[in-house]
């Protein structure tokens, strides 16, 4: 012990100096420093911007989400941050390492870019087919303008015809909307003049519509429910005349959950400040989406297998012949095989009907088509708030749908669709414009490019604002072809990308629209019940929405 006592006095013991403390700490310091720097967005020359958001590495991200928390949705805050700025054209930052996004609060400029600067310029946005990645990776919805986006969409654009708009769409549509007016005709006896929620009502509506439009066959979720209602006496106990009644709510049916659950996990995903992460974890790491995912595959492949089954052998059909489409097609998914079946044949290929990108095709008229209701919802809202719109647009359809009126009918597809009733359409865009059902129009920059005398770089995220208005008055009618293309605003996508699917997802108001008005006035109901606070999502949809239903 002593020797190893003596040899421990004899060897050096290390120490740290002050010195290398010091020159370590500020090692570390510069490190730290260089990395925040780095992580720090990098805002574009001479673009307005909130100084304060570009000295946080989440950048305007937190803002966003708080003002989310206070106001139920993300979007208004855009709009104030132009108000706050005073510029008509601003960058925000949203994503660590990412560019900044610019944003446009101009509508004749956002009509510019939409109408006029065609794909050299602007193409979808990149953003929005990370987020459909995971989901649908070969929707054409998302895809830059080219021969494979291109190819996809000529695959479902006869879905888009007048033809099958009014041999084969429109009739599912008014079968399945008469579904939900059983149920309110049900819900508005028991209710006995009080108010009920409907939101969840015709959610399951135009779900059922579309899903029997694309399928050919119902979910039977509207089917339960009615069943279920129909079974009740009266109730023995109600509310008082100006509170909610809530009315018992059927199992749904497993494809309908697993569509719901597949859709509202998209929604969820566009509010996370990481939406392509969120969305790629949640489909592939949550068992209970996986299901629903497989459900809807199987669901999807089988009935594909029964459509090849129904047009392998014929090789004739003319498809723009009415007859021929009112006789053989009872969905859209009858017209996209049967058009696969022929493609293959005219370009000697094997044909593919199984193949992802029909699948995926199919899928999508459950995506788009399940916020119709959103429009839906806001008409019902103003016509509701604004009875003197309702009762001219009931007098309208009275007029119109004179035969129907004087046989004590109710109004077909055909009648509703052939009907000229332009206060409707005016009515509809109204919602559209009013409800800000699209809040933003977004695009990538494809080159550099010049916004509002600003150079915007390559690749580069561009949101178009739409929220604004608030003011509902249907306007007198006007001819559309005379109107000039800024003064019909960016509520829908115009120009080269304009939707096709406007074409559906119109025909569907219309005529539910049409068939709730025939049938009852809605009533006004209270203040409390009557909020129009928006609801955040990929439409921008009202929290609550309530209806006093008086049966005509």
């Amino acid at each position: 012990m002593a020797a190893l006592s003596a040899l421990g006095r004899l060897l050096p013991v290390p120490t740290l100096s002050f010195q290398f403390l010091g020159l370590l700490s500020a090692f570390f310091f510069i490190v730290g420093y260089l990395i925040r720097l780095a992580l720090l967005p990098r805002p574009i020359p001479g673009i307005p911007y909130k100084k304060s958001s570009a000295k946080k590495i989440a950048g305007n991200g937190f803002e966003m989400l708080a003002w989310k928390q206070k106001h139920g949705e993300m979007f208004g805050y855009l709009s104030q941050l132009a108000l706050e700025l005073n510029a008509p054209i601003f960058q925000i930052f949203v994503h660590p390492l990412g560019k900044p996004w610019v944003v446009i609060a101009d509508n004749r400029e956002s009509n510019d870019i939409m109408a006029r600067r065609t794909s050299r310029d602007f193409d979808r946005s990149i953003f929005l087919g990370d987020l459909m990645s995971s989901l649908s990776p070969e929707f054409h919805f998302h895809m830059p303008t080219g021969e494979r986006w291109k190819s996809h969409r000529k695959l479902v654009s006869d879905t888009m015809s007048p033809a099958f708009l009014s041999v084969v769409a429109g009739p599912q549509m008014w079968k399945s909307s008469m579904k939900a007016i059983e149920l309110w005709q049900t819900k508005a006896r028991l209710a006995e003049g009080r108010p009920f929620a409907i939101i969840e009502d015709l959610r399951k509506a135009a779900y059922e519509i579309i899903w029997t439009t694309t399928m050919g066959f119902e979910t039977g979720v509207m089917k339960a429910q009615s069943e279920l209602l129909s079974s009740l006496p009266k109730f023995e106990k109600l509310p008082h005349k100006d509170q909610e009644i809530v009315f018992p709510v059927a199992t749904d049916p497993p494809i309908f959950k697993a569509g719901m659950a597949l859709n509202d996990t998209l929604q969820d995903g566009i509010q996370s400040l990481v939406p392509t992460l969120y969305l790629f974890l949640a489909y592939n790491a949550v068992p209970s989406l996986r299901a629903a995912r497989n459900l809807r595959n199987r669901m999807i492949e089988s009935e594909i297998k029964k459509a090849v089954e129904r047009f392998a052998n014929k090789t004739d059909l003319e498809w723009e012949d009415s007859s021929n489409m009112r006789r053989y097609m009872k969905s859209a998914m009858d017209m996209v095989i049967a058009r696969e079946l022929q493609y293959a044949r005219k370009e000697g290929r094997t044909p593919e009907p199984l193949s992802r990108i029909i699948q995926d095709e199919l899928f999508s008229f459950m995506l788009a088509g399940n916020e119709v209701y959103t429009v839906i919802l806001w008409t019902l809202k103003f016509l509701t708030a604004h009875q003197d719109v309702q009762t001219r647009l009931r007098e309208e359809l009275h007029v119109q749908l004179k035969q129907a009126l004087d046989t004590g009918a109710t109004p077909s597809s055909s009648e509703i669709i052939a009907a000229k009733l332009p206060y409707l359409d005016a009515v509809m865009e109204e919602s559209l414009r009013c409800g800000e059902i699209t809040q933003t129009n977004i695009r990538t920059s494809q080159r550099d490019v010049v916004i509002l005398g600003h150079h915007v770089p390559k690749h580069t995220e561009v949101l178009m604002l739409n929220n604004g208005p608030g003011v509902f008055l249907p306007a007198l009618d006007v001819d559309e072809s005379l109107r000039s293309e800024t003064s019909r605003g960016a509520v829908e996508k115009v120009g080269e990308w304009e939707s096709k699917g406007r074409k559906w997802a119109m025909l569907e108001v219309r005529i539910m629209v049409s068939l709730i008005i025939w049938k009852f006035r809605l009533e006004e109901i209270p203040a409390a019940l009557a909020s129009f606070k928006p609801k955040p999502g990929l439409a921008h949809r009202p929290e609550m929405a309530y209806v006093r239903l008086n049966a005509l």
